[in-house]
Parts: structure tokens; sequence; C-alpha cells
């Protein structure tokens, strides 16, 4: 009950952000116009426009391939179209909720659903998500090198938000590699930290705390041993991720292509896109609803006339429209679940 009405918290939140943004975008372009969007995108090139969309479902499918990959090498042999019911879950409720937090467990779900146990599931999502973060800072980094130009077109408040989200998912890949392979220095820091918190009257019930922490070496040390025995696996699941990044912001290179008609420019909507992901992902906002928006008018402003309408159009194909088709596929999922629960209760 208490996480169903958090649920329904952060939707409205998400909402009432989402309405906001739109509203302060609109309303700080004095020439935009509703009309005047949708006689910008019927002049659009349609076929880039079916690519920009292809490109948005390639980046759930990925997703969906990735952690399919990964339950293959623990054993767990999955079809590739069975990701999608992981894939939409983590997707969906990652959007709806403050830094992505909802998104792992609504995917746990339905993966120990298929008889997954719950150890291997936390295993899985740990690596994938790592992976998740490694193809970002392999992105960040191809962005840097190729585009330092278009970095400096950001403004300051941007500039910033890119180096903080780079060095966050650097610190994040960090913290997982000494917590797999230098557990044990990790776990003495966190419990001598712990020790000081309980003695200062900050935390309570510190045994239980402790306990959680030993469960919490012992997935890094299984953890560290999947990576080791399944050494192909990660590296497929890694391009999957990878791809999924890439499918991501390619949507706005396709929509840049369809309304400015510059395939000689892609590659500097590229490297905007790319900054805009790594400025905005470390946001602890639902969808990183107005960080993204924000982000992605200030760094395409410098070299597009119209920057509103493309973000709306762009965003709307990579996101809204993404967690529409994620909320679709995770409600069928649940639905399917919970017939196929009614139809073991009457067998019974």
């Amino acid at each position: 009950m208490k996480s169903r009405k958090k649920q329904i918290l952060w939707s409205v939140v998400f909402l009432a952000l989402v309405g906001f943004t739109l509203f302060t975008i609109v309303n700080q372009n004095e020439s935009f116009s509703f009309y005047g969007f949708l006689e910008y995108v019927s002049k659009a090139s349609w076929k880039w426009i079916l690519l920009a969309f292809v490109c948005m479902l390639g980046f759930i499918i990925f997703e969906g391939l990735a952690i399919v990959v990964l339950a293959n090498a623990f054993g767990y042999r999955k079809k590739a179209k069975r990701g999608l019911f992981y894939a939409a879950p983590d997707i969906y409720f990652s959007a709806l909720t403050p830094s992505a937090t909802g998104g792992q467990p609504a995917s746990a779900f339905f993966m120990m659903k298929d008889k997954i146990p719950g150890a291997v599931t936390t295993i899985i999502l740990l690596i994938n998500l790592t992976l998740y973060t490694t193809s970002i800072i392999v992105i960040g980094i191809v962005c840097f090198l190729a585009g330092p130009g278009m970095l400096a077109k950001f403004g300051t408040l941007s500039k910033l938000m890119i180096i903080i989200g780079f060095c966050f998912q650097f610190i994040l890949l960090a913290v997982f590699v000494l917590l797999v392979y230098k557990e044990k220095i990790v776990m003495k820091i966190a419990n001598f930290g712990m020790r000081i918190l309980y003695k200062m009257h900050l935390v309570r019930d510190i045994e239980k705390r402790q306990k959680h922490l030993k469960e919490v070496e012992q997935q890094y040390k299984e953890c560290a041993k999947a990576i080791k025995d399944n050494k192909k696996s990660i590296f497929i699941a890694f391009l999957c991720n990878f791809m999924q990044r890439i499918s991501q912001i390619l949507v706005s290179v396709c929509v840049f292509i369809a309304v400015e008609g510059s395939i000689t420019r892609a590659m500097d909507a590229f490297v905007a896109q790319g900054f805009v992901v790594l400025g905005s992902n470390s946001v602890p906002i639902p969808g990183a609803v107005g960080a993204a928006d924000y982000l992605f008018i200030d760094g395409f402003g410098s070299f597009i006339q119209d920057p509103v309408s493309i973000e709306l159009l762009s965003r709307g194909i990579s996101f809204y429209i993404c967690i529409i088709i994620c909320g679709i596929v995770t409600l069928a999922a649940y639905m399917s679940e919970s017939l196929k629960g009614m139809k073991r209760k009457k067998k019974c």
C-alpha cells in the first residue's frame, strides 16, 4: 500500500514537472505558437522522423537484450522478446522516480516471476547498471574528444552540469570496481563510518545494518565471480548498453536532420545531445525533466535557429512517447502475470 502511494505521488510530481517545463519552454519563446509548431513538424522529412522512432524503440530493445544476455550467462535461458518485459518497467518507473530509483525493483519483479532467483536478479541488474554507467562514460569521453568546441558553446550552468554528470558517473563506476575487487577495504570503511554515526546517535539498530552490509559484501563477491566467469557475455551486454545510449542520442540526430536537412552537421548534433545526456543523467529529478530540456535548448541553440521546436519534437519522441510505450508494455506484462496467477489458483 505504501509503495503504491509513493508511485501515485511521484506520478503526480512527474506530471507537474512536465507541465511546468512545457509551460516555461513555450512562454520563454515569444515567437512560438502551437500552429507554428505543427507547420514546423509538417515540413520535416518523414523518413528521418520514422528513423527517429526506430532509434527510440532501439533504446528499449537494447536494454532488454542486455538483461537477457546476462540472464542466459547465469543459466536462465530467456527469449530475446522476453527482455521487453524486463526493460519496459525499468525505463517507465525510472522516468517517474527521482534518480531512477524505481526502475530496477520493477524490472526485478518480472525477472523473479520468470523464476530467476532474487540473488541472481540483483547481480544481473547490478552488472547491467554498471555497464550502463560505463557506456555513458565512454560516450562522454568520445564527445569531449570529438567536440571540445561544442562544449564551449554551452552556457556556464550547462558546462557545470555536464562536468558534474561526468564526474558522478565516473565515481559510481569507481565505487563499483572497488566493491567488486576490493570489497573488504570498502566494507571496513563503511563499517567504521557506521559505528561513528551510531555513537553520534544518528544511526539506530546498528546490528541490523551491519548484517545488511555483510549481505551486500556477499553480493559483490558473487558479482566479481560472475564477471570473471562470463567475460564474453559481459562484453556483449556492454555493447547492448552502449547501443542503447547511442540509440537515444540518434533520436535527436535524426530529428535534427529531418527539420534542418543538414547531414553534414549531424556530428555536431550527436556531440551536443551526448553532452545533454551526460549533464542530465545525474540530476535527481524524475526523468531529468527540466534539466534535459534546458541543456538541449542551450546546446542546440548555438547552431540552429529554432531550438525550442526541435527540442519539443525530439524530446517528445525519445522520452514522452517512449515512456508511454513502456507504460503500455508494463501494463500488458502485469496483466499477463495476473492472468497466470489466476489460472494457477483455479488449478489448485
